[in-house]
This record gives C-alpha cells, structure tokens and sequence, in this order.
C-alpha cells in the first residue's frame, strides 16, 4: 500500500513538472510570436504568416510531443507518410501523435505497478501491457491508412467520370478536377481532399509532373499508381488526356465488378461450411431417431 502511494505521489509530481514546463515553453512560444507581430507592423508579414502557420501555437502538449519523437529525418519522414497517408495532415499531428503514444506508456507502466502492488498481478503483465501499449498506435496508425487508401480507390471511378463528363463540356482536366471536388467534398471527402492538395500543390508553383509523383507516393495503390502514370504519360505527349480517364475508369469499373463476383463466390462456400452442421443434424435425427426409440425400447 505504501508503495502504491508513493508512486501516486511520483505519478502526481511528475505531471505537475510537465506541466510547468509546458507552459514555460508556451510563454516563450507566445513571446516569440508578440515580436513577430511587431514586425508584421513594419512590414515583415511573411515571417509571422510562416510561423502562424506552424500549428503549434496553443498546443502545447504537440510541442511536447515533438520533442520526444524521433530525431533523424528518415525517421521523422516516415512517421510523416504514416500520418499523411492515414488523413492526418494538420502541421501538429507529428507532435500529437508522439505525446498520445508515450503518454499511453507512461498510463499503462502505471497502471500495472499500481495493480502488482495491491493485486501481485504476475511482473510479464508489467512488461507485456507497457510493450503492446507502444506498438499499438503504429498499428492502429497503418490499419486507418489502409482503410482511408481503400476508400479512396472505392470513390475514385465516381470522381473520374464527373470530371469526364465535366471536360466533355469544355473544362480543362484541371479546372475540371477543381469543380468535382466542391460538389463531391460531402459525398467523398478522402478523394477530393486528396485532389484538392494537389491542385494546391500545383496553383503554388509546384511542377505538375512532381506534384503527380507525390500524389502516387501519398497513396501507394496500384489503381492510382496506374492514373498517375498515365496522367504523365498524356502530359508528356500531349494525346486526349478525356478519352484516356474515360477508359481507365471503364477497367476500374470492370476490375470492380469481378472482385465483387469473386467475394460473392467466396461468400456462398463460407455459407456452406455455417449452413451445413444446421442442416446435417436434423437429417441425422430423421434418419436414426426410429432405431433409437427402438433401441430404448429394448432395455
């Protein structure tokens, strides 16, 4: 009991003193930003409008974060992907998810201390829980990118066809592409978030060639890897890029349909091995029930 308090007390002081410091951190952040201010009134805008931009201005708990996340650039760059791929994008996401993912450590270490000091749960449950509780945001993490990504390729022929039918009516692919996100945005929202920053991208001097290259490397699937190449091979050659969405949609279509006729075979022999027990048990008593009312007749 005396130990479940001290640690309490532990848990208690160390929150406190990561308090402190946060807020210290936020009271030089707030500094920094009332000077910026002060030269945005002398003409400096681009410097404030940088920093405003950064995201963690009132998020302390981000910066935080960010602090005890990785430090390296390879690694920094592929928690980013991570994050980017599975819809998280705001500029404190990075920091977000560091502090939710050691704070959960931190919470379960505790926890399991606290539980052997009045229950003696077994020490493993002491390692194990910490363990698991480390590795399961990266998990949940690439289980809501890969959700988002199969979305994506869900609402992706629906986008391809409104913004045909938009260049059939005279629209440039881009300007075609802009107008199908506004009127889709409630209805796909993942897609048109998706073209939206690449249109983004391109309105703010990006190439479009390396713009495209980025929207395939944000979403690693073979149907958009495939509309990507295609889309640059177009702008390379200058051939109808309409035409050419027309009849990748139609095969997205078509490659719809037969995994929808190959998972509806799948699913009538799974069907069977759950129907069949039910249906095997009343032909059996059919079929024995009278040698058994003879059997018991017997005795």
């Amino acid at each position: 009991m005396n130990l479940a308090i001290l640690l309490i007390l532990v848990a208690t002081l160390t929150f406190i003193v990561t308090l402190m410091v946060v807020r210290h951190l936020l009271r030089a952040q707030n500094r920094q930003l009332a000077v910026e201010h002060l030269k945005v009134r002398v003409g400096l805008m681009q410097v404030f409008k940088t920093r405003k931009e950064d995201g963690y201005q009132g998020c302390g708990w981000c910066a935080l974060g960010r602090a005890l996340g990785p430090k390296t650039s390879k690694e920094i760059e592929t928690v980013q992907q991570q994050l980017s791929r599975a819809g998280f994008r705001q500029p404190n996401a990075f920091g977000a998810y560091f502090f939710i993912k050691y704070a959960l450590v931190i919470g379960a270490a505790l926890l399991m201390v606290v539980l052997w000091s009045w229950w003696a749960i077994s020490p493993i449950w002491m390692i194990a829980v910490p363990a698991v509780m480390l590795l399961l945001p990266e998990r949940v993490l690439i289980y809501l990118g890969n959700k988002r990504l199969a979305r994506i390729n869900i609402q992706l022929p629906d986008f391809l066809d409104m913004s045909n039918i938009c260049m059939n009516a005279g629209l440039s692919y881009m300007v075609a592409m802009k107008r199908v996100t506004q009127e889709l945005r409630e209805i796909a929202p993942e897609v048109c978030g998706e073209f939206d920053y690449l249109l983004d991208q391109i309105q703010l001097g990006v190439p479009r060639t390396e713009a495209l290259r980025q929207f395939a490397e944000r979403n690693p699937t073979k149907d958009i890897e495939s509309l990507i190449q295609m889309l640059i091979q177009n702008e390379k050659l200058g051939s109808s890029i309409s035409e050419a969405i027309n009849e990748f949609s139609r095969r997205m279509y078509l490659n719809r349909e037969q995994m929808m006729q190959e998972k509806a075979a799948k699913t009538s022999a799974k069907m069977a091995l759950v129907i069949m027990p039910f249906l095997m048990i009343p032909y059996l008593i059919l079929l024995l029930a009278e040698q058994m009312v003879q059997f018991g007749r017997s005795f």
